[in-house]
């Protein structure tokens, strides 16, 4: 999961002007995390192959973290979604089920 959300914020970091929010939070018995930038936004011809491999960004390495992402994502029983902010900035959506009381 690490490796997951280093890939998320990394790209974060590459493409905000100046901020980029964390929200955790627990939700109808899902843990979401929501990682979200005041950048330019993902090009919409880009958003339904954004988690494909060697999909890339303008400033984009080798396309490969956001599908290494959903795939340790996927295999971790949660699902991951990205899109534009009302306003500005990229919004990547990570959620789980919540696993409470494992005794």
């Amino acid at each position: 999961m690490l490796q997951a959300l280093l890939n998320i914020v990394s790209n974060a970091t590459r493409y905000a002007s100046k901020q980029i929010r964390i929200y955790v939070g627990i939700n109808k018995e899902q843990i979401e995390i929501t990682i979200s930038d005041d950048g330019a936004g993902i090009p919409a011809d880009v958003l339904p192959y954004l988690f494909h491999r060697f999909v890339k960004g303008t400033d984009g390495d080798t396309g490969l973290g956001l599908a290494i992402s959903r795939a340790i994502v996927e295999r971790c029983g949660g699902l991951i979604s990205a899109g534009n902010g009302e306003r500005e900035g990229a919004v990547v959506s990570l959620s789980f089920p919540a696993v409470i009381g494992t005794q």
